[in-house]
């Protein structure tokens, strides 16, 4: 299974993982033939990218909440922002509902890493996003020991980080090119007015309110709307503000593609102790797979491999399948290997989308063409 771009689509491609909409509606379905009509409807769709076959490695990584509840909260949240938008109430009842159905789900699958790299249209990743941001939230405050009702509190108001972004005018949002100076300053405006939203909500505390009002401060105090630095900053607030920028830089834009979750990491690792908090940043990156289900990667000695195993106590061991030899010439039969059980064999690093579709393109003629190849040379 790999990722491919809309606009690299081809008519004859078999799609390899359902794409649902935002109230559970499925979009694309599973083993649909991709042809020109489709292509366009993707366009129209928002869809930027879907995953396709490949016959190679065509596994699923098993969901911390499963299709079903992110669809009752997605729907719940889509129907309560909606009726915010025509001046009703936020249905915080209902939200918070939201938020222990996540919890109960994140309590359950502790031990799950997250590893999928989800497609969603750009409609739908305004109401997926402050879910994933939720959800990545809720197991950061697990990781670093918060009780109970924290985690709920802060669910809720991680839920509801980006209220101010409902009153942001959509073609602002949806620009694909650079925003103008009186754009930025509306979109800058966005984390003070989710903050007057929520503070006239009973059912959230004021630290949680003031996720919405701080969740683009940096703790080097280069964020907005104030500029705070650090202790100033509630920690609500720091835990979000990693959630969030996680999500979008693994989310597909207008005006950027998706990056990978590995990719992800190493910006987050990156801005620690100048936009993140250094602890903060670890608790979050421990519940997150280093090397993804299904991901390709180098070896130390130049063989490339699969990943179908990822190991939560060592991220950096997982179990894998090796796919070609030192010269890059694909194996008649993979090779797998726990890389916990053999210490001479190291990782160096994850295929990019180019060398991805380089390598699988190499395997898939090989193997169709039967070409003979010796597994003693990938032997240890």
């Amino acid at each position: 299974m790999k990722r491919v771009y809309t606009e690299e689509l081809h008519a004859g491609m078999i799609v390899a993982r359902t794409v649902m909409g935002s109230e559970g509606r499925t979009l694309i379905t599973q083993n649909t033939e991709i042809t020109a009509n489709l292509i366009r409807k993707l366009q129209e769709l928002g869809i930027a990218s879907v995953f396709v076959k490949d016959n190679l490695v065509d596994m699923e990584a098993e969901d911390i909440v499963s299709n079903k509840v992110l669809t009752t909260v997605s729907s719940t949240l889509k129907h309560s922002l909606n009726a915010f938008s025509s001046g009703k109430a936020l249905e915080m009842t209902s939200l918070r509902k939201s938020v222990n159905l996540l919890i109960d789900e994140v309590v359950l699958n502790r031990n799950i890493l997250i590893q999928k790299e989800e497609i969603r249209s750009q409609e739908d990743y305004y109401f997926f996003h402050p879910i994933n941001v939720s959800i990545y939230a809720i197991m950061t405050g697990l990781s670093l020991g918060y009780p109970e009702g924290n985690i709920m509190d802060l669910g809720l108001g991680a839920l509801l980080h980006d209220i101010g972004m409902v009153t942001i005018d959509r073609s602002i949002i949806n620009n694909p090119g650079a925003l103008n100076q009186q754009e930025m300053e509306a979109i800058r405006e966005h984390p003070i007015i989710g903050f007057n939203i929520l503070r006239n909500y009973h059912e959230l505390s004021t630290t949680a309110t003031h996720i919405a009002y701080q969740h683009h401060e940096r703790v080097d105090g280069s964020g907005y709307p104030r500029g705070l630095r650090s202790k100033e900053i509630v920690e609500y607030a720091k835990i979000t503000a990693v959630a969030d920028t996680f999500d979008a830089v693994i989310s597909d834009h207008p005006y950027r593609k998706a990056y990978s979750t590995t990719d992800g990491l190493t910006v987050l690792k990156g801005l620690q102790n100048t936009y993140f908090d250094l602890d903060i940043v670890d608790a979050f990156t421990s519940n997150i797979a280093v090397y993804p289900m299904g991901s390709l990667i180098r070896l130390n000695d130049g063989r490339i491999a699969v990943v179908t195993s990822a190991n939560r106590f060592n991220m950096t061991r997982p179990i894998i399948e090796i796919m070609t030899d030192e010269h890059g010439n694909p194996l008649k039969t993979n090779l797998t290997i726990d890389l916990q059980q053999s210490s001479k064999v190291k990782i160096s690093g994850r295929l990019n989308k180019q060398e991805t579709a380089d390598i699988l393109e190499r395997i898939s003629r090989a193997r169709e063409d039967n070409l003979p190849s010796d597994i003693n040379a990938a032997g240890l």
